[in-house]
């Protein structure tokens, strides 16, 4: 199942799209004799026009397909893919699913970008099992391409959730629409509090930097979990600097073979030097064992599990 897929006369075609992304109906390639010539834009296999007993129109893969990423996600996650479409062209932004990297180095299954071409964002649904350090390892991928990510998913508990910039999305009893659920806050009265907010609300404050990812220095209130990286108004960042104490100035370190770690509140992650930034360095703190100063070059995470204190 895929929503785009490759015309041999038309380029790239897609399915949830009136005129499929390329001037042409939905009834050119469903149900035609002889079949369209469409293939697979991941495994080149051939395809077919589909539609659901829902009226949903998808593009499946002909008998005797190869294993095919794209043929083994489930229908709920090409199901949150099409919503996170949907809800980044409503928020204004150019929105395609399954978007390739260069050389096939990653797929977005969400590439938004600006319509003047200011910016673009990867848009991840992830509903299966995935390890705090794949994720990181998926988001750096992208990121040295220049496409920063935002991994949504509308599971209960997502335990890499703050990982990486990321939400949790719910959809409430009797509504249709998806909501933010956990990752956005605000903070007031000397603490965080969760905000709520409509998935095209969301896109379009991230889009513009209304709200930027942050790592917070102040626990999130009950019943918040402690996340480390959260969706917030930089003037709510502002305002949690200044309830902060005091800080001592800490020495910059100079040592020629450091020896890393990266705090976030009361927790410390391995870490080491880097050729470049890591996404986690933009929310957390690196210092060395060694000298005890904070470690200004750039440094990556090597672990996404707390490191056990003793």
């Amino acid at each position: 199942m895929a929503f785009r897929a490759v015309h041999a006369q038309w380029g790239t075609v897609f399915a949830h799209l009136p005129d499929l992304g390329c001037g042409q109906s939905w009834e050119a390639v469903w149900k035609v004799r002889p079949p369209a010539p469409i293939t697979c834009d991941e495994c080149r296999h051939p395809m077919y026009a589909k539609t659901s007993r829902s009226g949903l129109r998808f593009f499946a893969h002909a008998p005797g397909a190869p294993t095919c990423a794209l043929g083994l996600e489930s229908v709920a996650h090409h199901l949150l893919k099409l919503e996170l479409a949907t809800a980044a062209r409503d928020a204004g932004a150019h929105a395609e699913l399954e978007f390739p990297g260069p050389g096939g180095a990653w797929r977005a299954d969400v590439l938004a970008s600006d319509p003047v071409g200011g910016w673009r964002i990867a848009l991840e649904a992830q509903l299966s099992p995935i390890t705090g350090g794949e994720i990181v390892t998926r988001t750096e991928r992208m990121g040295a391409d220049g496409v920063s990510s935002i991994w949504f998913s509308d599971r209960r508990r997502p335990p890499w959730l703050g990982t990486v910039p990321s939400i949790r999305l719910e959809r409430m009893d009797g509504e249709s629409d998806l909501t933010v659920a956990e990752g956005l806050v605000k903070f007031s009265d000397g603490g965080w509090s969760a905000v709520s907010a409509s998935l095209p609300d969301f896109l379009d404050w991230a889009f513009t930097r209304r709200i930027v990812a942050h790592a917070p220095r102040l626990p999130l209130r009950p019943p918040q979990r402690a996340i480390a990286t959260v969706w917030t108004a930089p003037k709510y960042v502002g305002a949690e600097t200044a309830q902060l104490p005091p800080v001592f100035d800490v020495p910059v370190c100079t040592c020629a073979a450091p020896q890393l770690v990266a705090r976030f509140q009361n927790a410390l992650y391995a870490a080491q030097p880097s050729d470049r930034m890591g996404p986690g360095a933009a929310h957390l703190r690196a210092y060395c064992q060694i000298c005890e100063g904070r470690y200004e070059k750039p440094w990556c995470r090597t672990g996404s599990e707390p490191m056990p204190l003793v």
